[in-house]
């Protein structure tokens, strides 16, 4: 025992139990045989005071100092266990970062998230950390050196942080009111919606800018000077509230009333203050109804920053009391007296048993005596309808009401943006319905399809419940060569961006047709993305109608751009070759002006390509032969359909991208037709084809009936439903429609299909 104090002397508790563990047992054998790097290292850890871990040997035997035994909790003593045993419920994670450092490679950690059970159940914890590999006396790797600082308690105080700012931030932007928080200089640091409407980054009595817009009335409409502002006010520790009006000047000019209230604020006692403030829009208020100033709910900043009416009613005698707010919304003077006849009066018919029974309830005292109700109400003296949102409470003695307090929101407009929205929503269905364009939403957690207007069906040929909720067979329409792109939008949106792209769908006839998308993003209240929109446009008929325009100056581009598309060409631009040729591929029928500039020859690379990668999008160069007619030859034998030497005019160039587009047209014509004939074909039998492989090859009806083992009957029957299905009547039309389409005859002999040992009659 003294030899192995010796060996490692000190090291607090976890050094007492390292020299009394038998280590004879473990595959570390005895202290006194362990290498010098082993020793080492544990006396360098165990008089740390950072909380380390060790693992040595290949049997990966743990060691920690005192400073990690908080860490390991409840867990069972971990000394001398195998460092995957002692952590097992996170090896699928730390086993790959400690596999790491055995391979020599060091690695840091900053608040990995691991579950650990260490408390008697799985918990959710967080820890900075590095591992490095232990260089032992042969140079390689003996063990793993782990220094840990437990991060949980900071990462759940952030998050906790986080969820507050976030909530505050969504309460802020709910609010119907501009709300701000200043630093003790004045200056905006916290801001909503509605506040950033009116541009404000300084508190106006500490910018003289900002103060110009901003005038300060008192009740008595004196100018204030700007010590007496709000906002000023607050930073010196004063409450203000109600608050002060203002007319204040927009960027665009335009004056509006509001109404501004500040309170000082600190985070703490030793921190200078700071100024919370409330800026109310109050225009038509102030300039249709100057009588609400002096308004009771003026008394309380709360009250009258979002407009309530505080009003009693005592249920023994019927009396209310109303402020001049409450009056006017049954269409009363500030002045009239009101009762329960007069306040029943005014409700609209059709809400009125809703709100006796309402009553009926709160004055129940077997009940909780709440009063919550929103109704119309029908003004007494103006006929104006209105919509009342009211809460309150009775207050029972002795199992009778006598007495109520509530208060009462005109919620007018409220209901009007609802009613509003819902016309929104009915004209929006009416027209997704009946666009000519497809209107789409995708869920992205599900990837199901939530809406698809009916204008799919016309497009792709299928109906639209086959599709809603099947998260496969929207994506199995594109054409194969196109779905990454589709999918790469898809990734795009995600990330925020709106972006356009043009792919093949394949209907299940086999007709492939070309379609327009546009992916945006829709947000949530919280602006996070859920759900992708599209608005997907069948660009088939467009064929030739497309010019792609490729030019490395943006006013040339421009120009270009312009003169085509005012002559209702469809114009696609690319700043670059490269993002061209990339885009090539799913183009659609179109040619392409190419503006080689000065880099003559080097600048037909793009004719070139696409001639090479039998892309049929003709090319019309424009550029400046310096007087050299062999690079004009140099231009054509690159591919191009065109050469305008620069300066061209107008006409030259219009015309020359309709002989190109009709050079495209043609050939679309001729590449549908051709796609017509080979599914008619693929839609033949298989006796068909081989009857129609021999026309191709030339042979009569008896020397096909000989090779496949038909009679020639057989075969001249077989030849006619060939004729009939390519929409033919002679042989050599046959022949011409099948080759034209890519059909070939399978060789000199056609094969006999096994089996057929005697002729079909």
């Amino acid at each position: 025992m003294e030899r192995t104090a010796e060996l490692l002397p000190n090291g607090g508790i976890m050094g007492a139990r390292i020299r009394a563990y038998d280590w004879a047992a473990t595959p570390l054998g005895p202290m006194e045989n362990w290498p010098q790097s082993l020793r080492t290292t544990l006396s360098i850890m165990l008089n740390s005071a950072f909380p380390t871990y060790m693992a040595w040997g290949t049997d990966l035997i743990s060691f920690y100092n005192d400073a990690y035994l908080p860490i390991m909790g409840d867990k069972p003593e971990g000394l001398g266990q195998p460092f995957p045993e002692v952590w097992a419920e996170a090896w699928d994670i730390i086993g790959l970062i400690a596999a790491q450092a055995i391979r020599g490679e060091a690695s840091y950690f900053e608040d990995l998230p691991l579950t650990l059970m260490r408390k008697g159940y799985p918990e959710q914890t967080w820890f900075s950390f590095s591992y490095s590999p232990i260089l032992d006396e042969t140079g390689g790797v003996g063990g793993v050196l782990c220094t840990v600082h437990e991060t949980t308690e900071r990462v759940r105080a952030e998050t906790a942080l986080r969820e507050s700012e976030n909530k505050l931030a969504a309460i802020l932007e709910q609010l119907p009111v501009g709300v701000g928080l200043t630093d003790p200089e004045g200056n905006i640091t916290l801001s909503n919606r509605l506040l950033q409407h009116y541009a404000l980054d300084k508190i106006p009595s500490r910018d003289p800018k900002q103060a110009v817009r901003w005038r300060g009335y008192t009740p008595e409409d004196q100018h204030l000077s700007f010590s007496d502002y709000p906002s000023a006010r607050a930073l010196r520790g004063e409450m203000v509230v109600p608050g002060v009006d203002f007319l204040a000047t927009l960027h665009d000019g335009q004056e509006i009333w509001t109404r501004v209230s500040a309170a000082p604020f600190r985070n703490t006692a030793h921190e200078s203050l700071s100024a919370v403030f409330v800026v109310q829009d109050i225009d038509r208020e102030k300039r249709s109804e100057q009588a609400l100033r002096e308004s009771q709910a003026r008394l309380q900043a709360a009250i009258d920053l979002v407009g309530l009416s505080p009003y009693t009613w005592d249920p023994a005698t019927g009396t209310l009391d109303w402020d001049a707010r409450l009056k006017a919304i049954w269409g009363l003077p500030p002045d009239a007296h009101v009762d329960e006849e007069v306040f029943l009066s005014g409700i609209h018919p059709k809400d009125r048993p809703r709100v006796e029974a309402a009553i009926a309830q709160c004055r129940d005292p077997a009940g909780p005596g709440l009063y919550a109700i929103e109704y119309r109400v029908i003004g007494i003296g103006d006929g104006i309808e209105r919509w009342v949102s009211t809460q309150g409470r009775t207050t029972f003695e002795n199992g009778q009401p006598v007495g109520f307090t509530g208060a009462a929101l005109d919620i007018t407009t409220r209901k009007r943006a609802e009613a509003a929205l819902r016309e929104s929503e009915e004209r929006f269905r009416q027209f997704a319905e009946n666009s000519s364009s497809t209107l789409w939403i995708l869920n992205f957690e599900t990837m199901n399809l939530e809406y698809l207007s009916s204008a799919f069906e016309p497009i792709w040929g299928e109906a639209r419940e086959t599709v809603l909720g099947d998260s496969s067979r929207w994506s199995r329409f594109v054409h194969p060569d196109d779905r990454q792109r589709a999918r790469g939008a898809l990734e795009r949106v995600k990330l925020g961006e709106i972006t356009t792209e043009e792919f093949r769908i394949i209907r299940q006839n086999g007709v492939v047709r070309w379609i327009r998308n546009t992916f945006f993003p829709i947000r949530d209240a919280q602006g996070q993305i859920h759900r992708a929109g599209g608005i997907a446009q069948d660009i088939t008929r467009d064929e030739g109608r497309f010019v792609y325009v490729v030019d490395g100056e943006e006013t040339d581009r421009r120009a270009v751009s312009h003169l085509l598309r005012d002559a209702g060409y469809r114009v696609r631009v690319f700043s670059s070759g490269k993002a061209f040729l990339e885009a090539a591929p799913a183009l659609a029928t179109g040619c392409v002006v190419l503006d080689i500039g000065r880099s003559g020859a080097g600048g037909l690379v793009i004719p070139r390509e696409l001639k090479a990668r039998h892309i049929g999008l003709p090319v019309i160069v424009l550029g400046d032969a310096k007087g050299d007619v062999a690079f004009a030859v140099q231009v054509m034998k690159a591919g191009a359909v065109d050469f305008l030497l620069v300066p061209y005019g107008s006409d030259q160039l219009l015309a020359a991208v309709a002989s190109a587009a009709a050079i495209t047209s043609e050939a679309e014509e001729q590449n549908q037709e051709a796609d017509r004939v080979r599914l008619r074909i693929a839609e033949m039998s298989e006796r068909e084809r081989e009857v129609l492989a021999g026309l191709v090859a030339g042979k009569t009806n008896k020397e096909i009936g000989r090779d496949i083992g038909l009679s020639p009957r057989t075969v001249e029957t077989h030849r006619a439903h060939v004729m009939q299905r390519l929409g033919v009547q002679t042989l050599s039309q046959a022949v011409l429609v099948a080759t034209s389409a890519g059909f070939q005859s399978p060789g000199p002999g056609l094969k006999v299909p096994q089996g057929s040992g005697s002729s079909e009659t």
